[in-house]
C-alpha cells in the first residue's frame, strides 16, 4: 500500500518543480537572448565597419567607382570569408550563363577547358561531333580571346559565358596553337556530350565515365548491357580524375547495378536528415571493380563508395580527394546568386560520409603514369599499373568453371 504524503508536502513539492523549470528556461532564454544581442552588435559592428570603409574610400579616393564592380566584390568577398570552401558568389551573367550550362537544352561549341596561370583557357577534351571539332580545334589548344574579350584571370567568367548560347548563333574564337593564332567562327550548337565509353578488354567489360551529368545514366546503361551482351564475365569501371557531376546521375547508376535498398541521405545543417535516392531490386550479377584515384572527387568518389556500400564492387587506386557536402544555390533579387553548403551526405547502408576524408580504396596502387583518356585505344596495362591491378582483382572475383564438372554431377 502506497504512502500518504501531506497536503503541505505536495503544495510544497509541486512549487520547487515549478521553480525548477522556471529557472531552467530562464536560463535558457537568457542564452538565447545573449546570441541574439551578440549577433545583432556582430553585425552592426560589421555594417559599421564597411560604411566607414565606404565613407572613406568616397571622400578621398582620387578615383571613379564603378558601382555594380564594387558590389560584385564585396558580395564576393563576404562568401570568400565565411569558411566555407564551396562557397561562391555569382553575378547576373555567370548565373545566366549557368543555367544554360544546367539545361537541357544547352548550345555550344563543344569542348571543355581549364584557365591556365594566364588566364587563357586551355581545351581539355572536344566533344565528338561537335562545331568545335569541325572547326578542327583540338586539346591542348590555347583559347586567348573570345570575341572581343581577350582572356586574362579577370576576364575568365565572362568570356566562357559567351562559349554558350542560343542554337544558331556565333561566337568567333581566337586559338592559338605553336606560338600562332587563327581566328575561328563557330556556331553554337546543342549538343549531349560522350561521357561513357565501353572498351572490350578480353573478358572484361572496361567503362570509362568522364562526367555524372544528365545523359550519363542512359548512356552508362547501354555501355553496361552492351559489355554484358559481348562476354564480359565482370566490368571494370575508370573514374579517375572525375571531378563533375550530379550526385543524382550517379544515384541512377547505382540503381542500375545494386539491389533494394535506400542509396543516400543527406544531414542538413539543421540537424534534420533525408533520405534522397534509393534502388529497386533489379541488379546486375557480375564482379565489379571501380578504379579512383587522388583527383575522384564529388559524385565520383559517391558512385565508388556506394558500390562498395552496396559489397557490389572492390575498389582499386589511390585515396581521393573528399569532396561529399550539398549545396544550394539562392538567387538574389538582382539576378545575382549565391552557393552555399547546407548539408553533408552520407552513405545509408554504413553512414558513411566521405566530405574532407575521401574514400580509401581496398587496393592501393600509387602510379606516375597518367593515362590518356581521349583515347582509350591506348589502354596500357603495362604502364597503367592501377588498371592491371583492376583487372588481376576482378580475375579473381569471377568464378571459374570446375573442369569435369558434369562428370562429377553425373557420378551423384
Amino acid at each position: 500500500m502506497g504512502k500518504k504524503i501531506s497536503l503541505g508536502t505536495a503544495l510544497t513539492l509541486m512549487l520547487i518543480a515549478v521553480a525548477i523549470t522556471f529557472s531552467l528556461t530562464m536560463v535558457f532564454s537568457l542564452h538565447n537572448f545573449n546570441e541574439k544581442v551578440n549577433s545583432i552588435t556582430e553585425r552592426e559592428n560589421m555594417h559599421a565597419k564597411f560604411t566607414e570603409i565606404d565613407s572613406r574610400v568616397r571622400s578621398s579616393y582620387a578615383g571613379a567607382i564603378n558601382e555594380s564592380i564594387l558590389m560584385d566584390c564585396v558580395a564576393k568577398g563576404y562568401l570568400d570569408g565565411i569558411s566555407d570552401p564551396y562557397a561562391k558568389y555569382m553575378n547576373s551573367a555567370e548565373y545566366a550563363a549557368f543555367l544554360e550550362s544546367s539545361g537541357n537544352t544547352v548550345a555550344g561549341v563543344g569542348i571543355t577547358a581549364t584557365m591556365n596561370t594566364d588566364g587563357y583557357m586551355v581545351v581539355s577534351k572536344v566533344h565528338d561531333g561537335s562545331t568545335a571539332s569541325s572547326a578542327g580545334i583540338l586539346p591542348e589548344d590555347l583559347i586567348i580571346k573570345v570575341d572581343d574579350i581577350n582572356l586574362s584571370a579577370e576576364t575568365y567568367a565572362q568570356a566562357e559565358a559567351l562559349l554558350i548560347g542560343d542554337a544558331g548563333t556565333k561566337v568567333t574564337l581566337t586559338v592559338r596553337r605553336n606560338s600562332e593564332d587563327t581566328e575561328m567562327e563557330i556556331t553554337r550548337r546543342v549538343l549531349v556530350p560522350t561521357t561513357v565509353t565501353p572498351v572490350a578488354l578480353a573478358n572484361y567489360g572496361y567503362i570509362r565515365i568522364d562526367d555524372f551529368s544528365e545523359g550519363t545514366p542512359d548512356q552508362f546503361s547501354k555501355a553496361v548491357e552492351k559489355s554484358i551482351s559481348n562476354g564480359a564475365t565482370s566490368l571494370i569501371l575508370d573514374v579517375r580524375s572525375v571531378k563533375t557531376g550530379e550526385i543524382s546521375a550517379a544515384a541512377e547508376m547505382i540503381d542500375k547495378l545494386c539491389g533494394s535498398g535506400d542509396i543516400v541521405y543527406v544531414e542538413y545543417n539543421n540537424g534534420e536528415s533525408e533520405v534522397l535516392h534509393t534502388s529497386n531490386a533489379r541488379e546486375v550479377d557480375i564482379p565489379i571493380v571501380v578504379i579512383v584515384n587522388e583527383s575522384t572527387s564529388g559524385a565520383a568518389e559517391f558512385f565508388a563508395a556506394s558500390l562498395r556500400d552496396f559489397e557490389k564492387a572492390k575498389i582499386v587506386g589511390t585515396q581521393t580527394a573528399g569532396v561529399g557536402s550539398l549545396q544550394e544555390i539562392y538567387r538574389l533579387d538582382d539576378g545575382s546568386a549565391i552557393q552555399l553548403t547546407v548539408g553533408k551526405y552520407y552513405l545509408s547502408n554504413t553512414d558513411f560520409f566521405w566530405e574532407g576524408n575521401g574514400v580509401t580504396p581496398d587496393h592501393v596502387v600509387t602510379i606516375d603514369y597518367v593515362p590518356d583518356f581521349s583515347d582509350l585505344t591506348m589502354l596500357d596495362t603495362a604502364m597503367d599499373t592501377q588498371l592491371a591491378k583492376a583487372i588481376e582483382v576482378a580475375s579473381s572475383s569471377v568464378m571459374p568453371e570446375t573442369e569435369g564438372s558434369e562428370e562429377a554431377s553425373s557420378e551423384g
